[in-house]
């Protein structure tokens, strides 16, 4: 492999790196949510020991409780004000705090009272971030004494009716917050009971990752709990209603001029006959080379005992082991009935691993198995090393099996321990239309199969074939939508540039029926559409895993880069081909090219910190320029990590690329290495790796993140450097939020941080909220035409000129 492919193959690693791991610096969030403020106005918001949440929503009408637990952390009594700022609509049902056995009461503030306490309240503490509820109502009380050294206890309940539109409910609770107060000393705990009277389908958080659990078809309870938790976002909740056998909603976003984002929720019921439920046919490979001996087989065959007592009446299943030789349980598929399935146990208790790893005689036998009409097939793969006998090719492994593949089957590849070559397995699984998951014990194995089969026990529906009909959809993820399972659902992101009336077309296998059935419902596409801001997100996440895949498993085009480039610029995500280089304004050049260190390091200072086989090999850093001092050593955790994704090497399902030894072979330094604030992201080169291959915890590591950002359905708010604000991509640049590619020759409004200027341009643009919470210095684009520029050494401009530049 030449040096200059090595390049790219090394950058694409230290992307993933820096997409997995986050800044030394601190980064001021957005908004607020209950806070607890001492009356000496030296002193910041007190501290928040716990966060409960508790919601019942029945209908449209939700009744949520909180109780705060704050904690006073200075060692004398203190007086202190309660606010917490009320949704939309809301009404507070209950204030409950004594002080001392007396019971204290609360007053609700309407909009414009409430927003001249927290204009207040910003001044005061110089928080940007409070401003985020500014134009709401806000519920206050005075609290004394809260003890020294102690804990002051507040619970509030609230009513509010919840957002209806289109057969989806959405529910959102005010959380962001910053500050010391942005993460809570122990937990932050959620939980909300779902009621309503038409069947609930599916239940879904673009911002935190829930626990869903039915109660039947019109009750759920969602649950979400976190310790020492980062209260960053705010808690958005959506869940659709459906009376039909498959629940269907779509949710839209659409700036001015561009086409629009979707989201498609789609659901069966959570309830069903047998006779409703298609039976599956499914085949079970397990790995018995002499590598699974003990604990491995032990589990394994233990798993592959639970996975057959466990089958439906009206499944049709077969077992094959191989090590040196193939081994199969029946020549076909067989009925699983009691005596079958007693059969297929005994034949799997007597496994013993010896011998070679037949990988590709082994798959080739499982795809000859007839394929049984109307039921969708299923192959899981179990191995814990690469091929030893027949083809050992990967590549030709994968070509072999996706020509074999007649039957359309799904593969599902496990793999155990660490020899397996992730690569070869994702490739193998994504090119079959299943997905790939990996463990390194037996025990752990097992736990991923218990739960595996407990998610396709049921399919619904099978070879799901979605249209989106009238709107010239495009862009679509997942780009395979497999199969439905009970109490399952799918999340569907894609693009669509005609707006109007269209029609959501699903077609696929369903029980009892010959031919795929096509369920259809009406839609209307937004032509306009400012809400949901997080669909492009979560859609361009997924894009560029996909992408990053693509590069891994196949090679670096010019075509693949300049996307992945583009969508990670535009929407503030990290990528290998977008490592933002930081430096302050009087910093020396360093004599070595600065992505020659951590990338997350590099986000935040650009200041020499060790080479990349420094890190590699565990050494101590070289020793950095006088002039430019380096932060401290990044703890092991983030080694550890660097070595995980440096085997992300591109080399395609053979896994293994030969790299050069120095720190500096093959290396372009870059053309430039130090930035004014306001100069554009300078893209880093990087090192070749040393030699590594895809296997063990680095493969496991590598494997996890990229299905991760496939599957993304939650919005984060920036990694590293950069943050997705409102529509506007941010970068760190020399202690300002920058928003990338600002316009040239544009007009420039400056306004001075927390001072009467700055609260104008929120007064007179209170879309500007979220994106001025940021911080006290950034640059960010209101069009083409015009840049606002916020810090604290800018004038306080007038409000007539204000007025004017907005017009």
């Amino acid at each position: 492999m030449t040096p200059p492919t090595r390049l790219r193959l090394v950058r694409l690693a230290l992307g993933l790196l820096a997409m997995a791991l986050s800044l030394f610096g601190q980064v001021r969030h957005a908004g607020a949510t209950g806070l607890l403020l001492p009356a000496d106005g030296s002193l910041g918001p007190l501290a928040i020991r716990s966060h409960r949440v508790s919601v019942a929503i029945h209908e449209r009408v939700a009744e949520t409780r909180v109780v705060q637990v704050f904690r006073n952390q200075t060692n004398r009594v203190l007086e202190g004000t309660y606010i917490f700022p009320l949704p939309p609509g809301a009404s507070v049902s209950g204030f409950a705090m004594t002080v001392n056995g007396r019971r204290v009461e609360g007053s609700v503030l309407e909009a414009n009272e409430a927003r001249s306490i927290y204009e207040g309240i910003v001044a005061r503490m110089r928080d940007p971030g409070l401003v985020e509820y500014m134009g709401g109502n806000l519920f206050r009380a005075r609290v004394f004494p809260i003890p020294a050294s102690g804990d002051q206890t507040v619970e509030l309940r609230f009513t509010q009716t919840v957002d209806y539109q289109a057969g989806t409910i959405h529910y959102r609770y005010p959380l962001r917050t910053s500050g010391p107060q942005a993460r809570t000393m122990e937990d932050f705990t959620l939980s909300a009971t779902l009621e309503a009277s038409a069947p609930i389908r599916a239940v879904y958080s673009p911002t935190h990752r829930i626990d869903t659990t039915r109660r039947g078809a019109r009750q759920a309870t969602v649950g979400f709990e976190l310790g020492n938790a980062v209260l960053d976002r705010d808690f958005d909740l959506y869940y659709t209603l459906a009376d039909s056998d498959v629940g269907m909603s779509v949710l839209t976003h659409r700036g001015a001029g561009e086409d629009g984002y979707f989201l498609m929720m789609l659901a069966p019921r959570s309830e069903s006959t047998e006779r409703e439920v298609i039976g599956k046919d499914i085949l079970f490979v397990c790995d018995t080379s002499g590598s699974m001996a003990g604990e491995k087989m032990t589990h394994a065959r233990q798993a592959l005992r639970a996975w057959v007592s466990r089958l439906n009446p009206d499944d049709t299943f077969n077992v094959l082991r191989f090590s040196t030789d193939v081994e199969s349980f029946s020549e076909s598929s067989i009925n699983a009935s009691p005596e079958n399935r007693a059969r297929a146990i005994r034949f799997i208790d007597g496994f013993e691993a010896s011998g070679g790893t037949a990988i590709s005689p082994a798959l080739t036998q499982a795809l000859e198995v007839p394929v049984r009409r109307g039921a969708p097939r299923t192959i899981v793969f179990l191995t814990d090393g690469m091929p030893t006998v027949g083809e050992t090719n990967t590549t030709s492994i994968i070509r072999l099996a996706a020509e074999r593949n007649a039957g359309r089957a799904q593969i599902f590849t496990f793999g155990l321990g660490d020899d397996v070559n992730t690569t070869f397995l994702d490739l193998l699984a994504q090119q079959n239309r299943g997905s790939a998951d990996y463990a390194r014990s037996g025990a752990e194995m097992a736990t991923l199969l218990d739960g595996f089969y407990n998610r396709i026990a049921f399919p619904m529906l099978a070879d799901l074939r979605l249209a989106l009909r009238g709107a010239d959809a495009f862009d679509i993820y997942p780009r395979d939508l497999g199969t439905l399972y009970r109490g399952g659902q799918l999340v569907v992101t894609g693009r669509y540039r005609t707006a109007g009336s269209a029609t959501v077309a699903l077609t696929a296998t369903v029980a009892s029926q010959e031919t795929p059935r096509t369920f259809e419902w009406p839609v209307s596409m937004a032509a306009r559409e400012p809400a949901n801001d997080f669909i492009p997100r979560v859609w361009a996440t997924r894009k560029v895993g996909y992408l990053l895949d693509e590069i891994r498993l196949r090679g670096e085009n010019p075509e693949i880069r300049e996307s992945v480039v583009q969508l990670a610029r535009r929407f503030g995500i990290v990528t290998p081909y977008t490592s933002y280089l930081v430096t302050e304004e009087s910093a020396p050049a360093p004599e070595q090219p600065v992505m020659d260190m951590p990338m997350s390091q590099t986000i935040q200072t650009g200041r020499r910190h060790g080479s990349v086989n420094d890190l590699v090999n565990n050494a101590a850093p070289r020793a950095p320029a006088a002039a430019s001092p380096a932060p401290s050593r990044a703890p092991s955790s983030e080694r550890d990590d660097f070595r995980a994704f440096q085997s992300l090497n591109g080399a395609g399902p053979g896994g293994r690329v030969s790299g050069g030894s120095g720190a500096s072979a093959g290396f372009a330094r870059p053309s430039t290495t130090v930035a004014a604030p306001s100069a554009a992201p300078v893209m880093q080169a990087a090192p070749p790796p040393p030699s590594v291959d895809a296997t063990g915890e680095a493969g496991r590591r590598v494997a996890n993140r990229l299905r991760d950002l496939r599957e993304a359905e939650q919005v984060d708010v920036g990694a590293g450097g950069t943050r997705f604000v409102a529509g506007h991509s941010l970068v760190l640049r020399g202690g300002t939020w920058t928003e990338d590619n600002l316009p040239t020759g544009a007009r420039v409004l400056r306004v001075r941080a927390m001072a009467r200027s700055w609260f104008t341009l929120l007064r007179l643009r209170p879309a500007l909220r979220e994106v001025l919470s940021v911080g006290h210095s950034l640059r960010f684009r209101l069009d083409n035409g015009r840049i606002i520029e916020v810090s604290d050494a800018a004038p306080d401009t007038a409000d007539s000129e204000i007025e004017a530049f907005l017009r």
